[in-house]
């Protein structure tokens, strides 16, 4: 009878490590093993102004602006631009009511990162004369 219970405790054991292997230890494994949220970037870089303006592909799942906004940085001084340059650019910015300290917001797509809990946004102010005053990256 000592043996069997020494079985069934064994037993009883090796359970409770599946267990917590299975609860524990494979979530990290899938976490870890996940694609990154940059890994829908590829191919999607560099600014193109056509898929920027593409308003099907701005909110689709692959979010394109969120991939090429460092190159359009990179690429165009934005401030110093007049409104008009901006808008042909990047398109009319669609309405929103974050940011209303700004003149021009553009939706990025979720921050970068494993968390993405908040959006991104290229937010730009005017000065008196139309000219973009400043251009800046930010998170609501």
């Amino acid at each position: 009878m000592i043996k069997r219970t020494r079985y069934v405790l064994l037993a009883g054991g090796l359970v409770a490590i599946a267990a917590l292997v299975y609860f524990w230890a494979w979530p990290l494994y899938l976490f870890a093993t996940s694609p990154t949220p940059e890994d829908r970037c590829p191919g999607h870089e560099r600014f193109n102004p056509v898929v920027w303006q593409d308003s099907i592909q701005v909110y689709s799942e692959l979010q394109p602006r969120g991939c090429m906004v460092d190159d359009l940085l990179a690429r165009y001084k934005l401030v110093g631009m007049t409104r008009a340059e901006v808008v042909q650019l990047l398109g009319e910015p669609a309405p929103t009511p974050y940011f209303r300290e700004f003149d021009l917001v553009y939706w990025l797509g979720p921050e970068h990162g494993w968390f993405s809990i908040d959006s991104e946004w290229l937010v730009m102010k005017l000065d008196g004369s139309g000219r973009i005053l400043e251009a800046n990256l930010v998170t609501d």
